[in-house]
């Protein structure tokens, strides 16, 4: 303010008369230049006091204003430091889950290793006894169709030899003379012997059947005198 006051006070024209008279009053000269200077500092005060209230004026909305600045920024920085606290909840709370997540994955890659491993020893020995029940089922057939066979060569020949039974009872009982049997099973060899109808016990004469036999069991009759054997010469017939 000082040095505006010097600029306003530099920069004033001072209009001086003077008096060439002898009779000059000093007195009324310096009287009039005190009034002008008078009159010169009551204008700059009155501009310097209305400049300084200006000033104030803008300085107090300057500061009305930078207050409130001042104010939205703290209420800002206390929303941006709620929400700092609030994301840095949110964060150490994603890194918990994350944490247990990343375990419960880790927990489960193992399980799932153990349960792939546990299947694959199961299927390993699942396919261990399936080929072990393949091989039993197998032999199982194997034994079933040699009973099988077993069984059907006991049915023919039980068949046969009932056969052979009731023909020599119907031909006993019509008094045929003699019946020449040749049975041949599947385990033994043939046998040809006679059987009389006087009701005496034959005399059976073991023979070999010299015909080629295409079954398990193959009979064949010839009819001869009582007492007699003979081969069996009709050849052997497959069942």
């Amino acid at each position: 303010e000082i040095r505006v006051l010097h600029a306003h006070i530099s920069d004033t024209s001072v209009v001086v008369k003077m008096d060439n008279s002898r009779d000059l009053n000093m007195d009324c000269v310096i009287a009039e230049i005190k009034a002008q200077y008078d009159d010169i500092a009551s204008r700059s005060r009155a501009e310097a006091e209305s400049w300084y209230r200006s000033k104030c004026e803008e300085m107090k909305a300057t500061v009305i204003r930078h207050g409130e600045t001042l104010r939205r920024t703290k209420e800002e920085i206390n929303e941006l430091n709620r929400m700092i606290q609030r994301l840095t909840a949110e964060v150490e709370n994603a890194k918990c889950q994350n944490s247990k997540l990343e375990a419960a994955v880790t927990q489960s890659e193992q399980q799932g290793e153990a349960a792939l491993s546990d299947a694959r020893c199961k299927l390993a020995g699942l396919e261990e006894a399936l080929q072990k029940a393949k091989q039993d089922m197998a032999c199982l057939l194997k034994e079933y169709q040699e009973v099988m066979n077993s069984k059907l060569g006991l049915d023919i020949e039980i068949a046969t030899y009932r056969r052979l039974l009731e023909g020599e009872e119907h031909r006993l009982c019509e008094g045929v003379g003699s019946v020449n049997v040749c049975v041949s099973s599947s385990r033994g060899g043939v046998v040809c012997g006679d059987l009389c109808a006087s009701g005496a016990a034959p005399a059976v004469t073991p023979n070999v059947c010299s015909a080629p036999c295409r079954g398990n069991v193959v009979v064949g009759t010839a009819c001869g005198p009582c007492g007699g054997a003979s081969a069996c010469s009709g050849g052997c017939k497959g069942c």
